[in-house]
């Protein structure tokens, strides 16, 4: 989630530097984020680091997802949802 926050920051630094040369005044800064991390354990269980506390089973699990963001990170990207076929 942070590294695609971070990669939207240095895209646009890059393409401002590509094709302004020069315009070093204008390059965005990322601002860290408190570390945060979730690992799914499979479909419904996973645990869940927080800057206060750490969280394991079901409710991190829901957070996570069944799609394991895959779905959210297919949307940001603009690609079609992945369709089940039968």
């Amino acid at each position: 989630m942070y590294a695609s926050a971070h990669a939207q920051v240095v895209a646009k630094n890059l393409k401002l530097l590509i094709e302004g040369g020069g315009k070093e005044h204008k390059l965005g800064t990322y601002k860290a984020q408190p570390p945060i991390s979730m690992v799914s354990l499979g479909r419904k269980i996973a645990v869940a680091q927080f800057p206060f506390m750490t969280v394991l089973g079901r409710l991190p699990g829901m957070i996570k997802s069944g799609d394991l963001f895959v779905g959210k990170t297919r949307k940001e990207l603009g690609v079609e949802p992945n369709v089940k076929k039968s």
